[in-house]
């Protein structure tokens, strides 16, 4: 009897270290995917801030913003001007900030705020940062992202 009791409680003692590892391994895999969702939601809250700025810049300058003007992207007030009727036109103002955000960093990227010209999204760097296109005067900017590097499916290049 007394054997049987003593192989219960290795057992049981087994039992609860699998079941305690399960758990750690659990709770480790849940930060990092929610650690993921949010730089996917950042980058997303960004991408629309970004998109609204440009947007309100168009309707007061009629052309979009040379936002890969050299150094623009850590200083946006080189783009501020006075147009032909004297009118004070700011990026930085519109948009509420003074340099580009980042793109969030992961295993796989690291963190930028470089601007690219191209008016091919699909076409992407491993480097983060932004796809704007200003040549085509079309204002469309997109997260220069790989899909799915935050692990929420999102493909950058159509969103």
């Amino acid at each position: 009897m007394e054997k049987k009791e003593r192989l219960r409680k290795i057992i049981w003692r087994i039992a609860v270290v699998i079941f305690a590892i399960v758990i750690i391994f659990l709770a480790f895999y849940n930060i990092k995917d929610l650690k993921q969702a949010k730089r996917a939601e950042y980058t997303l809250r960004q991408l629309k801030e970004l998109r609204i700025a440009l947007e309100e810049y168009y309707q007061l300058a009629n052309e979009y913003p040379n936002l890969t003007q050299e150094g623009a992207k850590d200083n946006l007030r080189i783009l501020d001007y006075t147009d032909k009727n004297g009118k004070f036109i700011s990026f930085a103002e519109i948009y509420g900030r003074d340099s580009l955000p980042s793109t969030p960093e992961n295993e796989n990227i690291g963190e930028s705020n470089m601007i690219y010209d191209t008016d091919n999204f699909s076409k992407r760097s491993r480097t983060g940062g932004w796809n704007y296109d200003f040549s085509g005067r079309t204002g469309e900017i997109h997260a220069n992202l790989p899909v799915n590097i935050f692990s929420q499916n999102v493909d950058w290049c159509e969103y």
